[in-house]
C-alpha cells in the first residue's frame, strides 16, 4: 500500500528490494508473485556503488522502462529502492520541457528585440541627430540646438560636439571679420596686390590689381599662373630671383597697349612662423604720370635753361663787343643795341610769362569774374593780330553764332586765351592760309557751356606730340618756333586759364591740313527778369 501510494504521487513505479534479491514490495504487483531481482544490473550496480541505472524492455509491465535504483541503509537494514518510469513518459516530459525552452526562448528573443529596437531607435535617432548637427555645421550654417539627452558616452559626444560647434562658430566670426577687414582694405588701397604660392600660382588678387593689368571685371585670377595673367617675363624673373633668395625685388614693367603704362613692381617673400617661405607678394604702383612728369621736369630744366641762355648769350656777347673798339663806331653801335634790346624784350616775354604761368598754377592772379560777350572779344582779337597776320599772308575770319550765350569770365584772361590761339595759328599758317575763328553754344553733352573753336590750315601736328602739346617750353619744331619769337610757354597758359575758369580744352590736327583747337567754357548765368528781382 505505502508503495502504491507513494508511486501514485511520484507518478513511477516504485519496488523495493533486499540485499538478497527479494522483492519486498511493489507498487503495481503484489510482491510474492515477483522473481528474485537479485539479478538486475541496475540492482548490482546500487548494492556496489550505492546507485544504479539501466534501460531494459519490462515483462511485468510489457514496457520499455528507465530504471534507476539507491541502496538505502536503516541500522543493520539494507534493501535497495528501485524506480521505473516509461521512457514514454520521459519522452514526453522532455519534449513538454523542450516545448518550455523554446517558448521561453522565443519570448526571451522577442523582449530582447523589442528592447533592442527600441533601444536601437532611440541611438538611431541620436546619431541621426548628430549627423544633422555635423552638416549643418560643416555645410556653414549656424550649428541648430544641441544637448546631451542621457548621461552616457553618446552624451558626452553630444556635449563635446555642442562645444565644438561654438568654438567652430566663433572662429568662423573670427576669420570673416579679418577676411572683411582684408578686402576692404585691398579694395581702398590705389595699389595693385598679388599673392601668389611658392609654384607661381595667384592665391589672392584685389580690384585695383586687375586694372592695372587690363583684366576683364569678371575673371578671377586665382588658381592662375603669373605669368598668363601678367604676360610679362620680367615678372617671371622677379619670381626666381624670389625664390632664390632676395628678400625685396623692385623692377618697372611697361605694359602696351590702348596708353603706355609703366608699373613699378616690388615683391617679396611671404614667410610662416619657422622662417620657410610659403608665398610671395607683389604690389603695383602706377608710375605712368610720375615718369611722364619726371620727363617733363628734365625737359623744362633742359628748356628754360636753353631758352635763357641764348638771349642772355647774346646780350653779353654784343655787351662785350660794344665795349670793345666796335662800340666808337656809331652805326654798330646802333645796330649791336637794337639785337641787345630785341633779346633783352624775348628774355623780358619769357620771364613775364614763367611768373603769369606760376601766378596761374599757384592761384596767386585771381580771376575777377564778370560777363563777357563772346563777339566783341572775338573781333578785338582779330584786330589786335590783324597786323600780324597780313605780314604773313594768312586770311583771318570768325563767325559767332547770334544766339551764343555770354560767358562767365575774366575778361583780360579771356582775351589772353584768344590772342594766344590765335597768335599760334597764325605763325604756323603758310602764306595763303586761313585762320578762322568759330563760336556757338555747346550741345546737349555738354549743357550750360560756349564752345569756342580756332581752326587753321597750316603745317599740322604729328599724333604724337599732341599729348605733350602744353607742356611748358614744348615745341613741336623747335627751330621754327624760336624763329617765330615763341617762348613755347602760350598753350600751358592757356590751359590753365581754361581750368582755372572751369572750362576744357582739346586739340586735334593733321600733319598737312591744318589744326584745330576746342575750348569749352562755361556760359554765365541768365539775368533774372527786373520784376522777379524786385520780388
Amino acid at each position: 500500500m505505502t508503495c502504491a501510494q507513494l508511486a501514485a504521487d511520484l507518478g513511477v513505479r516504485l519496488t523495493v528490494i533486499a540485499a538478497d534479491g527479494r522483492v519486498l514490495g511493489e507498487s503495481t504487483r503484489s510482491s510474492e508473485s515477483l522473481e528474485n531481482h537479485a539479478d538486475r544490473p541496475e540492482v548490482k550496480d546500487a548494492l556496489t556503488m550505492g546507485r544504479g541505472q539501466a534501460v531494459r524492455h519490462s515483462a511485468t509491465v510489457g514496457a520499455l522502462l528507465l530504471y534507476t535504483a539507491w541502496l538505502q541503509t536503516r541500522a543493520d537494514a539494507v534493501r535497495v529502492v528501485r524506480t521505473a518510469l516509461p521512457l514514454t513518459a520521459v519522452a514526453e516530459n522532455v519534449a513538454h520541457l523542450r516545448r518550455l525552452l523554446v517558448i521561453g526562448l522565443l519570448a526571451a528573443m522577442l523582449l530582447g528585440l523589442a528592447t533592442s529596437l527600441v533601444l536601437s531607435r532611440r541611438v538611431l535617432r541620436r546619431i541621426q541627430r548628430l549627423v544633422a548637427f555635423a552638416r549643418a555645421v560643416a555645410g556653414g550654417a549656424p550649428a541648430p540646438y544641441l544637448a546631451p539627452e542621457r548621461r552616457d558616452d553618446l552624451g558626452v559626444l553630444e556635449a563635446q560636439l555642442a562645444e565644438m560647434a561654438r568654438e567652430v562658430a566663433a572662429t568662423i566670426a573670427a576669420l570673416r571679420v579679418e577676411r572683411e577687414r582684408l578686402e576692404a582694405i585691398l579694395r581702398g588701397m590705389v595699389e595693385g596686390v598679388l599673392v601668389t604660392d611658392l609654384v607661381g600660382r595667384v592665391a589672392l588678387m584685389n580690384e585695383r590689381a586687375r586694372e592695372l593689368l587690363g583684366l576683364p571685371a569678371g575673371l578671377d585670377g586665382a588658381g592662375r599662373s603669373l605669368v598668363e595673367v601678367a604676360r610679362q617675363p620680367q615678372v617671371s624673373e622677379m619670381l626666381r630671383g624670389l625664390a632664390g633668395g632676395e628678400t625685396v625685388l623692385s623692377r618697372d614693367l611697361m605694359l602696351e597697349g590702348a596708353e603706355r603704362t609703366t608699373l613699378q613692381v616690388n615683391g617679396a617673400r611671404l614667410c610662416g612662423p619657422d622662417g620657410q617661405p610659403f608665398g610671395y607678394v607683389l604690389v603695383l604702383h602706377d608710375v605712368t604720370e610720375l615718369r611722364r612728369l619726371e620727363v617733363v621736369r628734365r625737359d623744362f630744366v633742359a628748356n628754360v635753361s636753353h631758352e635763357l641762355r641764348t638771349p642772355v648769350t647774346a646780350i653779353k656777347g654784343y655787351a662785350e663787343t660794344l665795349l670793345g673798339p666796335a662800340g666808337d663806331d656809331r652805326e654798330a653801335r646802333r645796330r649791336f643795341l637794337s639785337v641787345i634790346d630785341r633779346h633783352s624784350e624775348r628774355l623780358g616775354r619769357l620771364i613775364d610769362d614763367l611768373l603769369t604761368l606760376s601766378d596761374l598754377e599757384l592761384g596767386r592772379s585771381p580771376l575777377r569774374l564778370g560777363t563777357v560777350a563772346v563777339a566783341p572779344a572775338v573781333e578785338d582779337a582779330l584786330q589786335i593780330l590783324s597786323d600780324t597776320a597780313a605780314r604773313g599772308g594768312v586770311e583771318l575770319g570768325a563767325q559767332v553764332d547770334p544766339a551764343s550765350p555770354a560767358l562767365e569770365a575774366d575778361a583780360d584772361r579771356f582775351r589772353q586765351v584768344l590772342i594766344n590761339l590765335v597768335d599760334n595759328a597764325i605763325k604756323y599758317t603758310p602764306g595763303g592760309g586761313r585762320v578762322f575763328v568759330r563760336a556757338a553754344a555747346s550741345g546737349a553733352e555738354h549743357d550750360g557751356m560756349v564752345e569756342i573753336a580756332v581752326e587753321d590750315t597750316g603745317v599740322g601736328i604729328p599724333a604724337r606730340d599732341l599729348p605733350r602739346l602744353t607742356e611748358r617750353f614744348f615745341r613741336v619744331d623747335k627751330g621754327r618756333s624760336r624763329a617765330l619769337g615763341g617762348t613755347g610757354l602760350g598753350l600751358a597758359i592757356v590751359k590753365h586759364i581754361v581750368q582755372a575758369h572751369g572750362g576744357e580744352l582739346g586739340i586735334t590736327s593733321a600733319v598737312g591740313r591744318g589744326t584745330t583747337v576746342r575750348v569749352l567754357w562755361p556760359a554765365a548765368a541768365p539775368a533774372r527778369p527786373a520784376a522777379e528781382v524786385a520780388r
